[in-house]
């Protein structure tokens, strides 16, 4: 507030203004970080290596493609950097308008062209005003000035498509006369003014983010993804991506795939098909895959284990109070009952069982769930081997991992399982907060940004936002999706195959 003040010696006829008192300009900026508890790194950092070239957000080979095509037109015209990202934006949103010319609505199998859902009201309409759609922000279909290369970039600079840089430019792999000939109509769509949905039915056909196995800019990337020449250097990440591929294939070409993650992560965890195939048993990825899908599963534990305690805090909330809700969950016996009662993870042949899976499909609360496949994982300690064992480990002895989890259900078999319940929320209020601090950093301006979504003060916990509870992704739909777009595999109702393009590039 603000209230006058005589003046020292001013006498009644002088007076100042004196403000205050006010607050502060805020010293702490709280946001939803990710990974609360970090127990995805292993995972991630294996997958980034089984699929390089491929990320969870890159679905579409086609901008692949249209990224390719745009720097081989700019690098041949001479476009400057602003000219470039004018005409990436314009192109992408043309890619955008015409695949859903193509497909109004969504496909089972495929997600939308990127920017779609921001430009719906407009492609509803049936009319794409081009300029004003590729403007960057919250009006355009996307914010970022490079519109959708950012996610992609990495990949196609991994890939050899373009080069490194301030922006696209060709790389040793790219085939300009092939992205030319797929998608070079998108270049004359991203000068019109206007693009009017009627009228892009015939160059949808052949534009679409669908069709891009039908067109030269397919078999060029499903060239450079299957890498044919990779054999001969086994340690390569062509080499590798190579045979999680062919993995990939050699399943859906074995058993009924709806869903990639899910039917081709099953059968690559489970079961002696990784063994006693012909094919995948000569494919030296494999084994590594079967110890980071079965990891995935308490990595999947953890984040479904904290969302749901994150959830339970209503208001200011006592720890305390936190893991009494975790322990009323629980049935009311000890924990060396609790392991006891687990279904049995591998057969009398040493096979993995699909415990795990099947512990999810019981119905039994959410809590008594996870903390059961944290169990069933934490015995695969002592039953997996070789690189199987270590792709499941990874870093040894670390907080909340397989070793670390199996020493806890060993120590505190004579308590009561709800006793441990209590003692794991303490663990991941903890190590929570250990995170998000070990993560705050001090901005330019002095304050602090601390990614958390649940906070502790004074014994008090209280929450600003959900938890997700999503399983890390391994990528193994997105590759699916690319390979499908330029011409591997191929979807119908009953499910995925191989091609016989594809065929001939993985076997």
């Amino acid at each position: 507030m603000t209230e006058p003040v005589a003046a020292p010696g001013a006498g009644d006829t002088a007076s100042q203004m004196v403000e205050g008192p006010a607050w502060s300009d805020a010293g702490l900026d709280v946001a939803a970080g990710r990974y609360p508890l970090s127990v995805e790194r292993h995972v991630m950092r294996m997958v980034d290596r089984l699929v390089p070239g491929v990320t969870a957000v890159t679905p579409h080979a086609r901008y692949y493609a249209l990224h390719g095509l745009v720097a081989a037109h700019a690098d041949a015209v001479g476009l400057a950097i602003p000219a470039t990202q004018t005409l990436l934006r314009r192109t992408e949103v043309a890619l955008a308008t015409v695949s859903f010319a193509h497909h109004p609505q969504s496909l089972e199998w495929l997600p939308r062209a990127h920017g779609v859902d921001s430009l719906a009201r407009r492609l509803h309409s049936g009319v794409v005003e081009v300029g004003e759609a590729a403007t960057p922000g919250k009006e355009g279909y996307v914010r970022n000035s490079w519109g959708f290369w950012g996610p992609y970039s990495g990949s196609e600079t991994a890939l050899g498509i373009l080069g490194s840089g301030p922006m696209p430019v060709p790389g040793p792999r790219l085939d300009a006369t092939a992205v030319r000939g797929g998608l070079g109509e998108l270049l004359e769509l991203a000068h019109e003014n206007t693009l009017r949905v009627e009228d892009l039915a015939s160059l949808s056909e052949r534009l679409c983010v669908c069709a891009g196995g039908d067109q030269s800019d397919g078999p060029w990337l499903a060239s450079l993804m299957c890498d044919p020449g990779a054999g001969a250097d086994r340690a390569s990440r062509s080499a590798t991506r190579r045979q999680t591929i062919q993995l990939l294939a050699r399943v859906v070409a074995t058993h009924p795939v709806g869903f990639f993650t899910q039917d081709v992560g099953h059968a690559l965890a489970f079961g002696d098909f990784l063994a006693t195939d012909t094919v995948t048993s000569g494919i030296e990825a494999a084994t590594a895959w079967r110890g980071v899908v079965l990891r995935n599963y308490a990595v999947g534990a953890w984040r479904r284990l904290w969302s749901w305690l994150v959830e339970q805090v209503d208001g200011l909330v006592p720890v305390e109070e936190l893991a009494d809700h975790f322990a009323e969950e629980l049935p009311d016996m000890t924990v060396a009952a609790f392991l006891s009662a687990l279904p049995p993870t591998q057969s009398t042949d040493g096979v993995p069982l699909p415990a795990e899976h099947d512990l999810r499909r019981a119905g039994d609360s959410l809590p008594l769930t996870e903390l059961r496949v944290l169990a069933t994982s934490a015995r695969r300690v002592d039953e997996l081997d070789g690189r199987v064992r270590d792709a499941f480990l990874g870093q040894r002895g670390v907080e909340l991992g397989p070793e670390w989890a199996q020493r806890r259900f060993d120590t505190a078999r004579p308590l009561g399982l709800r006793d441990l319940a209590r003692h794991l929320t303490y663990d991941l209020v903890t190590r929570s907060q250990r995170i998000a601090l070990a993560k705050a950093r001090r901005r330019a301006d002095g304050s602090l940004w601390l990614p958390t979504r649940l906070h502790e003060r004074g014994g008090l916990l209280y929450r600003t936002s959900q938890e997700g509870r999503g399983d890390v992704g391994l990528r193994l739909d997105q590759l699916g999706t690319v390979l499908a777009t330029c011409g591997v595999l191929h979807y119908t109702d009953q499910g995925w195959s191989v091609t016989n393009y594809g065929k001939a590039l993985v076997d």
